[in-house]
């Protein structure tokens, strides 16, 4: 990449970030103090090129993230219910469920949506955090951490278009 275009990518990124964060604080979630959830999706879909044709499925792989989540989280909750101590469940627990996401996902399920493991991860350690409370706020402002990469990579690649004469 030129420095024209990274010049372009950096005003474009950093508006179209300040508009998001301004205008998320008028958005009526009922769990606040969430805006920082939008930097876990963002940086994923962005990170990876923020390709238009992938957006599908970094958005499926959230909602995947999200039921693996649930999943997590209701095997963590019945092992410490049943007495096992809560390292013993965490080894157990995430260890073994870990396994079965990556060989789904990275295997059974890689020619599909639900492929993007870095989106299943990272949702899952959001509703970690939240311990599966604020879903609707939770995937709504991760749904806007993608959008938001998708609007910074689809709008700097037309401004270079159309402010960059030499580019192909």
């Amino acid at each position: 990449m030129n420095k024209r275009y990274l010049v372009i990518m950096s005003i474009w990124v950093g508006i179209i970030v300040g508009l998001y964060c301004m205008l998320y604080q008028f958005i009526p979630f009922p769990a606040k103090n969430l805006l920082w959830v939008t930097f876990v999706s963002l940086p994923i879909y962005f990170g990876a090129g923020a390709k238009p044709q992938e957006f599908p499925n970094y958005f499926c792989s959230m909602i995947a993230g999200v039921i693996w989540a649930f999943v997590y989280l209701a095997a963590i909750n019945w092992f410490v219910q049943m007495g096992v101590s809560v390292p013993l469940t965490m080894l157990i627990v995430v260890g073994v469920i870990t396994v079965v996401v990556c060989v789904l996902h990275l295997i059974i399920t890689a020619n599909t949506w639900f492929n993007k493991l870095p989106m299943m991860f990272g949702t899952i350690a959001v509703l970690f955090h939240t311990n599966g409370q604020d879903l609707l706020t939770v995937t709504a402002t991760l749904t806007g951490g993608l959008i938001v990469g998708l609007l910074c990579t689809v709008g700097t690649n037309w401004l270079a278009k159309a402010l960059i004469k030499d580019q192909a």
